[in-house]
């Protein structure tokens, strides 16, 4: 299993969040190097130099498919791996290229 920083949609109590059914949730973390932007309604995630609190959970190889069709990979989000403030890895949804420039 591999670990899935949330910061917006998929939060506890936000609406995406059901599509984390089954996920285990371990301690909150912080992101850095990145900052908040919103595209249509929907915070985003830009290359920054910002700190993001948010969510981590551990994601099972076969949500990976159904996250990444919500993210509307690689059209609005990319999934990329980063280092949070405390050491662990994780995936994080962050804007795609294609979209910066509408933002």
């Amino acid at each position: 299993m591999d670990r899935l920083f949330v910061y917006g949609s998929l939060k506890c109590g936000e609406q995406a969040h059901h599509l984390l059914a089954g996920a285990w949730r371990e301690a909150d973390g912080v992101l850095p190097g990145f900052k908040l932007i919103e595209h249509k309604g929907f915070p985003s995630l830009q290359r920054g130099q910002h700190l993001i609190n948010g969510e981590v959970y551990l994601i099972r190889t076969e949500q990976w498919s159904v996250l990444d069709a919500w993210e509307e990979v690689p059209t609005v989000y990319r999934r990329s791996q980063v280092p949070l403030q405390d050491g662990r890895i994780v995936w994080v949804y962050e804007a795609a290229r294609t979209i910066y420039r509408s933002i």
